[in-house]
């Protein structure tokens, strides 16, 4: 495991900020997570560019440098494919303190094998506000409970009405008649960077139920570290990996090697 905080790669156990961090007292801050294929970070610039979005929202002062602070400590970890969080805290100081410079923290790990396919849980905890990658995050670690709680790996969430959003830590999709759709933004989901190679390559959105998700044909999720995978169980019935899921991968995993391959150096 490499640590880097405000661009110096530390060990582990040194690895501090203050207990008085807004990012600890109030979950104020925001974080990316991606993966490295061939030594290089995935999609880094489309992380940086919603991860500023993000911090622009909450306010938060962003500090120059995360992009080459984020490629030092990758080579620090060297070979091999790693996990990748950045991570961007408040800062100190209590809710009426003026905004100071907060924290910069990157962790890089080994990469877990991605699954072959994943089992999903339909859970009762509804989406009420749009999902954004901040550090007040336990929303979807509750609804990731609950489905393994279910004896599933990932939960589907819906919002009030009944309508499809998006997995706890993911993005879903349905293939129904050849067409590959995702729950649209203005239903909630995090707009995901994978999510968005997918519109790339002519999914589209449109609204869906529980109705369509279960009458789908194929179900696959997105995220940055799975990339893309099919839902094999759906509320304990068994689900096939269908041949537009195993398309989509494929394409999903190539354009990774083609996006090496174009890199300098």
């Amino acid at each position: 495991m490499i640590v880097s905080i405000d661009g110096a790669v530390v060990p582990p156990e040194r690895a501090v900020i203050s207990i008085f961090d807004r990012g600890l007292l109030y979950g104020d801050g925001v974080f990316e997570v991606l993966r490295t294929h061939r030594g290089r970070a995935v999609d880094l610039a489309r992380h940086l560019e919603r991860m500023i979005a993000t911090a622009a929202e909450l306010g938060l002062i962003v500090p120059g440098g995360i992009a080459e602070a984020t490629v030092a400590a990758i080579a620090a970890a060297g070979p091999g494919d790693h996990r990748v969080r950045i991570l961007l805290t408040g800062g100190p100081g209590g809710l009426t303190a003026i905004r100071q410079m907060g924290r910069l923290v990157i962790v890089v790990e080994p990469l877990p094998s991605p699954p072959a396919g994943i089992a999903a849980a339909v859970v009762d905890h509804p989406v009420r506000t749009p999902s954004r990658k901040t550090l007040a995050y336990v929303e979807h670690l509750t609804a990731l409970a609950l489905a393994r709680a279910a004896g599933a790996d990932e939960a589907i969430r819906l919002d009030d009405s009944g309508r499809l959003v998006e997995g706890s830590t993911s993005n879903v999709f349905v293939v129904a008649d050849g067409l590959v759709a995702t729950p649209p933004l203005a239903r909630g989901p995090l707009p995901g960077i994978v999510r968005r190679r997918m519109l790339e390559l002519g999914a589209v959105e449109q609204d869906l139920g529980l109705a369509e998700l279960r009458a789908a044909d194929e179900i696959f999720l997105t995220s940055s570290l799975r990339g893309v995978v099919a839902v094999t169980h759906l509320d304990g019935e068994p689900r096939r990996a269908g041949p537009t899921t195993l398309r989509l991968a494929a394409a999903y995993d190539a354009w990774m090697s083609a996006a090496d391959d174009a890199a300098p150096g």
